[in-house]
C-alpha cells in the first residue's frame, strides 16, 4: 500500500456536495487586494476569496498589540505584508523558518509635507530638494533613506506612520512613506504627498518590500495556487508550485522611475525659489569642476 497522499485540489468542495470553504487572505493598511481577488475569482470559480483588512502597517499583523487584529491574522490562510526594504517577514529566514514567503514587488517612495508647505504646490519632489527639509524620524523610516532627525528624547518618537502624520500636520516636519500607504493614511486637507522623483544618474530610493506569507504548516495546493496568482498567474497562465517562485524572491524589485514632470513656476525669493536656486547653483559646481578636469588633461 503506498503511503502516498494527494494534494487536495484548490476548488475541490470539503464534502460531497458542499460548497468549499473560503480562503482568506489577510493584508495590510495601504494595499489594494483587488486584482488578486478579481484574478482568483476566474482562475477558481466555486471558491470564495475573502478578503481581510488588517490594522497594521509594517510587519506582521499576528505580533500586533491589538488582539483582534491579531487574532484576525492568525485566522488567514495567506498574509500581505509589508518589511522594511532589505528585510524578510518574520519566521521566513533560515533552515528552521516556520513561515514561506514569496516577494511581490517594491513599493516606490513619496515625501509627505504639510498642506500648507513650500513644496506643496509641486507634483513631485527630488532628492535634492529633500536635503532641505527636516524629516521627522519614525520606527520605519529605514537607515538608507535621507537621514531624519533625531529625537532629543527616544520617548517622543511616533510610535507608528499614523503618529508620524499627526505630527507632520501640526508643521513639525515631513516623513517618508511608501507611495500607497501614504495616500491611505493621510488627511487630504492637512498633508500633500510627493512621490520622490530620480533625477538623471540618481538611483530611486529603495522602497519597503510587499510579500505574501503563510505558516509552513499550511503549505499545500491551495494555498500553492493562491501565492502563484499573487505572483500574477491567471486562470489562462501554466501552474508554478510555491517554491519554484521562492526562488525568485532574490531579485531586486523593479522600481520604475516616475516621468519628469513641468516645475511649476516660482514666487521670487519663496522657500521653493531658495532651493531651486541652490539646486541650480550645486549643478554648475559640478559642470565647472568637469570643464577644469578637461583644462587639464589638455
Amino acid at each position: 500500500m503506498s503511503d502516498t497522499t494527494t494534494a487536495p485540489d484548490p476548488g475541490a468542495p470539503n464534502d460531497a456536495g458542499s460548497a468549499p470553504a473560503p480562503i482568506r487572505l489577510g493584508f495590510a493598511r495601504g494595499i489594494a487586494p483587488s486584482k488578486w481577488a478579481r484574478r482568483w475569482k476566474a482562475a477558481t470559480p466555486g471558491r470564495k476569496l475573502e478578503l481581510v483588512p488588517l490594522e497594521v502597517a509594517f510587519g506582521t499583523a499576528l505580533d500586533a498589540r491589538n488582539r483582534e487584529t491579531a487574532a484576525a491574522a492568525a485566522g488567514c490562510d495567506v498574509l500581505i505584508e509589508r518589511t522594511a526594504p532589505s528585510a524578510r517577514p518574520s519566521g521566513s529566514d533560515g533552515p528552521e523558518s516556520t513561515r514561506r514567503a514569496i516577494r511581490l514587488y517594491a513599493e516606490s517612495m513619496a515625501l509627505v509635507v504639510p498642506a500648507d508647505h513650500e513644496l506643496a504646490q509641486q507634483e513631485s519632489v527630488s532628492l535634492a530638494e529633500i536635503a532641505f527639509v527636516e524629516l521627522l524620524d519614525h520606527p520605519d523610516h529605514d537607515a538608507g533613506w535621507p537621514e531624519a532627525r533625531p529625537w532629543d528624547d527616544p520617548e517622543w518618537m511616533p510610535k507608528g506612520p499614523r503618529a508620524a502624520l499627526a505630527l507632520v500636520a501640526t508643521g513639525a516636519g515631513a516623513v517618508l512613506l511608501p507611495v500607497p500607504l501614504a495616500r491611505h493614511l493621510i488627511d487630504k486637507r492637512e498633508h500633500t504627498v510627493l512621490p520622490i522623483r530620480p533625477e538623471a544618474g540618481e538611483q530611486p530610493l529603495d522602497g519597503p518590500v510587499v510579500w505574501a506569507v503563510w505558516n509552513a504548516e499550511r503549505d499545500d495546493a491551495t494555498v500553492q495556487h493562491l501565492a502563484g496568482i499573487l505572483r500574477g498567474r491567471t486562470a489562462n497562465s501554466s501552474r508554478e508550485s510555491a517554491q519554484e517562485e521562492t526562488k525568485r524572491t532574490t531579485r531586486a524589485p523593479r522600481v520604475q522611475a516616475q516621468p519628469k514632470k513641468q516645475a511649476p513656476k516660482l514666487k521670487p525669493n519663496s522657500r521653493g525659489a531658495q532651493l531651486q536656486a541652490a539646486k541650480e547653483k550645486a549643478e554648475r559646481k559640478k559642470a565647472e569642476a568637469r570643464q577644469a578636469k578637461r583644462r587639464k588633461r589638455r
